[in-house]
């Protein structure tokens, strides 16, 4: 009797680090099919775990199959899970669904490990993908006041550089420049007072107010800045 035990598409799995996802395990047997009960060894690279609340599952999609599977073990540090497979036939009919999780603080890089898989005395390669965080869409909006405070609003911090001339830093810089927007907020100069913008980078950018005489002045003035910026924890 041998056992043929081989990790689903997509090889390898991507995940980002922190991220957590299903990767999936096809195996059959030659000759007669097995009675359920065998166990089935899951063996993971450094910066992946098997998740506390992980789920191992056995699915046939088209006869309808979605059955949780019994853990047998679980190692303290996540990175070996043994469960109960079910019944083994001689062509995989259907497929096992098992939880994987990358750690938050994990390296991005190709992991594989020669004997991830282990059913018997047969291994499997098992291989996974960490890549860096996805780019999320960022906005990042507030009051300053004519002194450099902020007024309202958050992620950001505020100074005033020089007459009429303001500061702005992202508190979590955009991957790219964003798209910015700055009005007077109130007062006299509305609405003959204008907000100038320049130096704008994907970690801050600077503001000029100025009056109807085109004359530095202090004053309040609001922004909204958009764009992609790392996912934060």
């Amino acid at each position: 009797m041998a056992f043929h035990i081989t990790q689903g598409s997509p090889n390898p799995l991507a995940l980002e680090p922190g991220g957590n996802s299903p990767f999936t395990i096809e195996v059959y047997v030659d000759g007669i099919p097995v009675e359920p009960g065998e166990i089935i060894q899951v063996k993971l690279p450094e910066g992946l775990v098997f998740p506390l609340t992980g789920e191992v599952r056995y699915m046939q999609l088209d006869a309808g199959i979605n059955q949780l599977m019994p853990i047998e073990s679980r190692d303290p540090d996540g990175r070996l899970v043994r469960f109960k497979a079910g019944a083994i036939g001689n062509v995989p009919e259907g497929f096992y669904s098992v939880n994987v999780q990358a750690e938050a603080n994990a390296a991005p890089g190709d992991r594989t490990v020669p004997d991830g898989l282990t059913i018997g005395t047969t291994t499997a390669q098992l291989s996974f993908r960490i890549g860096p965080r996805h780019p999320v869409e960022q906005r990042v909006y507030g009051v300053v006041t004519r002194d450099g405070f902020v007024y309202a609003g958050s992620g950001f911090t505020a100074q005033r550089t020089g007459t009429g001339v303001y500061k702005v830093t992202f508190l979590n810089s955009f991957t790219s420049t964003p798209a910015v927007t700055a009005t007077v907020w109130s007062g006299g100069l509305a609405p003959e007072g204008h907000a100038a913008l320049s130096y704008v980078v994907p970690t801050s950018f600077i503001v000029a107010i100025r009056d109807s005489s085109h004359q530095l002045v202090n004053w309040d003035f609001c922004f909204i800045a958009m764009g992609l910026a790392t996912a934060q924890e």
